[in-house]
């Protein structure tokens, strides 16, 4: 979890050191770019890609993790659990023949 001071400075909770390190290969425009973005937030050049990058992945993986539907494919959808499982007798015949693993 993280916490906005006053001055804007992602604080990270005590129980979370921050001991993993990631290098990052950047041209001078780009750098600085990132600091003086940094400082016009008021924050330290690693706080504010810490922070930008985990709002970031965040983002990706809340898009990612949910499947949008229209109501018209999630009645469907809801139609097709409600409905009588389809026969399948391939799928019943290896169910039924003794598995290639011993019993203990």
């Amino acid at each position: 979890m993280y916490v906005l001071s006053e001055y804007n400075v992602v604080e990270m909770p005590v129980e979370h050191k921050r001991e993993g390190r990631i290098n990052l290969r950047v041209d001078p425009q780009q750098e600085a770019q990132l600091r003086a973005a940094a400082e016009a937030n008021g924050e330290s050049l690693t706080g504010f890609l810490l922070a930008a990058g985990a709002e970031r992945a965040e983002a990706v993986l809340e898009r990612t993790s949910r499947i949008a539907l229209s109501a018209t494919a999630f009645e469907q959808f809801v139609a097709a659990l409600d409905a009588e499982p389809e026969a399948m007798p391939t799928l019943m015949r290896y169910a039924s023949e003794p598995g290639p693993i011993p019993d203990r």
